[in-house]
C-alpha cells in the first residue's frame, strides 16, 4: 500500500496540472512555525511580561547617562557622545529597539489575536496595556517610530514607517484603554505566573492607568487639553501604595547572567576588585549630603570600596588621574569633581578618558535598586573592601518601572506646574519619606541592613526640605523635581522624561568639556533601523530634535 501511495504521489507530481499544484502547496505547513491556534498563551504571556522587564533596563540606560546617575563617557561633547556604546559590542540603541519591537510588539500582537480569538481577555488586556507602555517608551526615546504598521511582516511590511510621535501616543493610549476594558471581560483563565502583579486586575488597572498619568504629564507641555485629563487620573485607581509598585526582579543565577541586575554584573565581578563602569560624580552627591545634611538613602544606593581618596591612591597612585586636572572654572561651587570624601569616586558627565588602574576604587552601585552591598563602613579614611560577584544581594535587584513614591512626586508636579489643587509641598515630603522608608526596607528583605548608629535621620532630611520649599523666593518646583530625581534613581527613563518635561533639577553639573553642544533631546535612530528600514532617515547628529511634546526653549537643559 506504501508503494502504491509513493507511486500515486509520484504520478501528481509528474502531472501537476491535473493533481492541482495549488492543493499541494496549501498542504504544505511549516514544522518549525507554530499557529495561533496551537500556541501555549501562557508560555508566551511569560515572554513578553519577561521581555519587557529587559527592555526597560535597556530603555533606562541612555537616560541614566544624560541624567548624570551614571556617568556619560562615550564622548566629550554630546554630538560624539550621541552612539551611547553597549556591552560586548552591541549598540545600545539597537538593543532598545529589538527588545522593544522584536520581542514585545511581535509577542504582544500575536498575543492580542490569541486572547482576542479565544477569549483570554486577561491576557489580551495585559499585552494591549504592555504594547502601549512600550509604544510610549519608544517614542520618548527616538521621536517618530513605527505603530500603525510596526511587527508586521506576516501582512508584507517589512519597511514600516515612522509614525508621528503625536499619532504614537494616541494610538498606544486608546490600546491602553482598550486593555483596561478587556481585563474587565469575562475571561476564560487568568494569567498564570504574573511575575509582576500575580495576575491582579486591579493593579495592571492601576498601571494602565499610571502609564497614560505619565503620558498626559508630557502632553500638558502642548496640550492644554491634558489638565483635565491628569486631574481625572489622579482620582483614579492608580499606583499610589507599595503593594502596586510596578517593578521587574532579577535573581542570582549566574547562567543565565542576565538574571542579575545589569550594573551588578559589571560592578561586582567573578574576580574581586574587578568592578567596571561608572557612577556619576553629581548625582552621588545630591544622593549624599548636597543639601548639608545626609540622604538617609545613600548606603543603600552606593557601595564605597575605599573609606578615603588617600586609600585609593595608597592602593595604587595611578587609580585616579582626574585629581592631576584642575576644576574646570565653568563648574559652580556646588559641582563635585574627579572624587569627593569621604571616598567617593565615580567620574563626571562627559569624561571620555581612558580606563586608569581604578577597579579597586570605584564607588559601585548598591543594594537599592541593584542588588548589590549596603554601605556600612563607619567613614574610616584607612577602609578598603572591594567588590566581587555573590556580595549583598548578589545581584537580586529590580528595575523600579513605576514606584508608588513616583505618583507623589507628579502629584506635586502637576499641582505647581498645572495649577490642579492641591497641596505640592505635603506630596513632596510624601514622595521623599515613603522613599526613604522603601529603600531602606528594600535593603533589610536583602539581609542588607544598615545599623541605626549609621543611618541618617530621615526627620532632619525631610525637615532641611521642607525648609528649602519654605524659603523666601523658594523655587517650589526646583525643590519637589530635585527630590523625585533622587528617588527616581535607577529608572533613566522617567528622568530623561523629567530633565525634558520641567527643566528640574537645575544648575546640574555641565559636561567636562567648555563647548559641549547641544543637550541630546531626542536619541539617534539605531544603526540597523537606518541600514534595514527604507522608510527611515536618521536625524542630524548636531541639531536639536525634540520629541514632540517637548516644546521648552532649545537651552533648556544642559
Amino acid at each position: 500500500m506504501k508503494f502504491l501511495n509513493k507511486i500515486l504521489l509520484a504520478g501528481c507530481l509528474a502531472f501537476a496540472t491535473s493533481c492541482g499544484l495549488t492543493d499541494l502547496e496549501g498542504n504544505l505547513t511549516d514544522p518549525n512555525t507554530v499557529g495561533v491556534q496551537n500556541l501555549d498563551i501562557n508560555l508566551l504571556m511569560n515572554k513578553v511580561l519577561s521581555e519587557y522587564g529587559y527592555f526597560s533596563m535597556a530603555a533606562s540606560r541612555p537616560g541614566m547617562e544624560l541624567t548624570r546617575m551614571t556617568a556619560m563617557i562615550s564622548g566629550d561633547a554630546y554630538e560624539r557622545a550621541h552612539d551611547f556604546s553597549g556591552t560586548d559590542g552591541n549598540d545600545l540603541k539597537n538593543l532598545i529597539w529589538t527588545e522593544g519591537y522584536n520581542d514585545i510588539i511581535v509577542n504582544t500582537n500575536l498575543l492580542i489575536q490569541a486572547g482576542t480569538e479565544k477569549g483570554f481577555f486577561r491576557h489580551s488586556g495585559v499585552a494591549k496595556i504592555i504594547k502601549g507602555a512600550t509604544l510610549i517608551t519608544l517614542s520618548d526615546i527616538f521621536g517618530d517610530v513605527p505603530a500603525s504598521e510596526a511587527g508586521k511582516a506576516a501582512e508584507g511590511i517589512f519597511n514600516p514607517k515612522l509614525d508621528s510621535g503625536a499619532e504614537v501616543y494616541k494610538q498606544a493610549l486608546a490600546l491602553i484603554d482598550e486593555g483596561i476594558a478587556d481585563l474587565g471581560k469575562a475571561t476564560i483563565a487568568t494569567i498564570t505566573r504574573d511575575i509582576y502583579y500575580g495576575g491582579s486586575v486591579a493593579n495592571w488597572t492601576a498601571y494602565a492607568n499610571t502609564v497614560k498619568l505619565k503620558a498626559y504629564m508630557n502632553l500638558s507641555l502642548a496640550d492644554a487639553s491634558a489638565k483635565a485629563k491628569v486631574e481625572e487620573l489622579l482620582k483614579a485607581n492608580i499606583i499610589d501604595t507599595p503593594a502596586e509598585n510596578f517593578t521587574f526582579k532579577y535573581g542570582t543565577a549566574d547562567i543565565p547572567s542576565i538574571s542579575k541586575a545589569f550594573h551588578y554584573r559589571n560592578m561586582y565581578d567573578p574576580v574581586a576588585g574587578s568592578a567596571s563602569g561608572y557612577l556619576g560624580n553629581y548625582f552621588m552627591y545630591q544622593a549624599y549630603n548636597a543639601k548639608g545634611v545626609e540622604d538617609p538613602r545613600w548606603r543603600y544606593y552606593f557601595y564605597r570600596q575605599v573609606g578615603s581618596i588617600e586609600q585609593a591612591l595608597l592602593d595604587d597612585p595611578e587609580s585616579i588621574p582626574c585629581l592631576l586636572s584642575p576644576k574646570p572654572s565653568y563648574f559652580l561651587p556646588e559641582h563635585p569633581w574627579c572624587a569627593f570624601e569621604p571616598g567617593f569616586f565615580g567620574r563626571d558627565h562627559g569624561n571620555n578618558d581612558g580606563t586608569p588602574p581604578d577597579s579597586r576604587a570605584i564607588t559601585c552601585v548598591g543594594v537599592y535598586p541593584f542588588g548589590g552591598l549596603a554601605d556600612v563602613n563607619a567613614n574610616n579614611a584607612k577602609f578598603q573592601v572591594v567588590t566581587k560577584a555573590g556580595q549583598g544581594a548578589n545581584g537580586a535587584g529590580i528595575e523600579p518601572i513605576w514606584m508608588s513614591f513616583f505618583t507623589d512626586f507628579v502629584k506635586a508636579e502637576a499641582y505647581l506646574r498645572l495649577g490642579i489643587g492641591g497641596d505640592a509641598r505635603a506630596a513632596t515630603l510624601d514622595g521623599a519619606k515613603n522613599s526613604i522608608e522603601f529603600v531602606q526596607g528594600f535593603g533589610a528583605t536583602k539581609g542588607q541592613t544598615v545599623p541605626v548608629a549609621l543611618r541618617a535621620s530621615t526627620t532632619d532630611y525631610l525637615g532641611v526640605v521642607g525648609d528649602l520649599y519654605d524659603a523666601p523666593n523658594a523655587d517650589k518646583l526646583g525643590v519637589a523635581m530635585k527630590e523625585y530625581y533622587i528617588a527616581l534613581y535607577g529608572n533613566g527613563v522617567e528622568a530623561y522624561n523629567l530633565f525634558r518635561r520641567t527643566g528640574k533639577p537645575g544648575k546640574i553639573q555641565p559636561m567636562r568639556a567648555a563647548a559641549p553642544g547641544n543637550f541630546i533631546r531626542s536619541l539617534l535612530y539605531p544603526s540597523q533601523v537606518i541600514q534595514l528600514n527604507s522608510s527611515a532617515t536618521q536625524k542630524s547628529n548636531s541639531a536639536i530634535t525634540k520629541v514632540f511634546w517637548d516644546n521648552n526653549p532649545d537651552n533648556f537643559v544642559y
